[in-house]
């Protein structure tokens, strides 16, 4: 039970500040590169976006992470508390600093992000345990490498094997280690590029997308796969059932956290009562929305994360 009721959603990944600056391409190794514009924006690690991006949607969330006792960790328990997120188990340590991330975004609005450090290295097993088992009423359990990949695997295992939770673990970054078997796992969340290198092919192999799902299922032993496929949309492997889904054609302004906005608008829909592929449907065009918004947590009109009545009204406009 958290502190603003029952919980429905757990997210347990990290929070850290990004600082962002503008590029004309990425840099060559070894080139030194102008930038543009830089400055620390209102986005933190992959845990604080998919929790506030879940809490403007009205889902009831509760966070999981450790962070430090800086400005850094203040903000993200402002920006998470603000959005109705559950921060009771954002732990705080003195022994270590608060993560910081840096987002390079390119003159077509790419962006290529370097993380830094994060706190939940400090994150111990009995500290996720407990906050798991506080907030065991919750269906979905949400993970990913923005912190220790085996602290994240764990916290999966525990939800889904103690407590019957649906598992959704994004395995961004990919670790520098060979995963084994993932069989807690219900949906492995990755791009395209992460999957091909999972599947030992060059970036610019043209496999087909339903034979590299398939080969990832087949290698961790997941229930299913989602692949995220930038501007193509997106395909989706659920047990022996596969499907994709088109992108929904819009002006990108931004595309700072619209991996995490569909990972958090999936889990919603889930939670909603939607079909896997009803919530991915839906998810694909909430993600289409917010990349017309500028920023992620921050909460300025018309920019971010988007509240509930704004993707209803956009979802409207689309005929849904």
């Amino acid at each position: 039970m958290g502190k603003f009721g029952p919980i429905d959603v757990i997210v347990l990944n990290s929070h850290g500040v990004g600082q962002v600056c503008h590029i004309k391409r990425f840099p060559r190794r070894g080139e030194t590169l102008e930038a543009t514009n830089w400055h620390v924006e209102e986005d933190g690690g992959k845990g604080a976006t998919v929790s506030v991006a879940l809490g403007r949607l009205g889902v009831s969330t509760g966070y999981i992470g450790k962070v430090g006792y800086d400005p850094w960790g203040d903000m993200g328990d402002q920006w998470m508390s603000e959005s109705g997120v559950d921060t009771t188990y954002m732990y705080r340590d003195h022994s270590v600093s608060t993560g910081t991330g840096l987002i390079m975004i390119e003159e077509d609005n790419t962006n290529t992000i370097v993380d830094g450090d994060s706190a939940c290295q400090a994150l111990t097993w009995d500290e996720t345990h407990a906050a798991i088992e506080a907030m065991k009423e919750a269906k979905v359990f949400i993970t990913g490498f923005g912190m220790p990949y085996k602290k994240a695997l764990d916290g999966a295992k525990i939800a889904k094997e103690e407590f019957g939770m649906l598992t959704l673990c994004n395995v961004s970054p990919l670790p520098s280690e060979e995963m084994s078997d993932l069989s807690f796992l219900d949906y492995m969340v990755l791009n395209d590029v992460e999957a091909k290198t999972l599947c030992g092919l060059p970036e610019d192999a043209n496999e087909q997308s339903v034979n590299i799902v398939k080969q990832i299922k087949e290698k961790y032993h997941c229930k299913g796969v989602i692949m995220t496929c930038n501007s193509q949309g997106s395909v989706i492997l659920d047990e022996n059932e596969y499907w994709e889904v088109a992108a929904t054609q819009v002006t990108a302004v931004d595309t700072i956290g619209a991996g995490d906005g569909y990972l958090a608008a999936i889990a919603a829909g889930l939670i909603w009562g939607k079909s896997l592929r009803e919530a991915t449907e839906w998810a694909s065009k909430y993600a289409a929305f917010k990349v017309t918004r500028p920023g992620s947590m921050t909460k300025k009109p018309g920019c971010g994360y988007p509240q509930k009545e704004e993707v209803d009204a956009f979802m409207k406009l689309l005929g849904e």
